[in-house]
């Protein structure tokens, strides 16, 4: 297990608003080869709301290490306690709610209807 102290070098950013006021910045680094093996991993930080702490994902290759850091960012994010009160979101999402970050396909019921790039689910 990597004890990462930052993401290194950022190759992506968004910026969420907590509370209406609050800035949260989601930082993306640059995928690495693991040190004792063949995967990849992509360090990401959640600058602003709860912990701080730099997470990674791994993945087989870089591309797969990046997509599944995106993955688990939406995940932390959509089930945080800050995103099911309301008090967290982003300017530019497609319908509110929208955080734009991608979920796996077994938890995307915790999008709200036409978020995260899914068409809106019929009733």
């Amino acid at each position: 297990m990597l004890k990462l102290k930052s993401v290194g070098e950022v190759i992506a950013t968004r910026e969420l608003t907590l509370d209406k006021t609050q800035k949260v910045k989601i930082l993306i680094g640059k995928p690495h080869r693991l040190p004792d093996g063949d995967d990849w991993y992509c360090p990401h930080q959640k600058v602003g709301m709860d912990s701080d702490r730099v997470k990674y994902a791994v993945g087989v290759d870089e591309l797969q290490a990046l997509l599944l850091g995106l993955s688990m960012v939406g995940v932390e994010l959509y089930s945080s306690s800050e995103y099911e009160a309301g008090r967290l979101s982003w300017d530019c999402g497609a319908v509110k709610g929208d955080l734009g970050f991608p979920v796996p396909p077994s938890v995307q019921d915790i999008l709200p209807p036409g978020a995260g790039g899914t068409p809106p689910r019929q009733p």
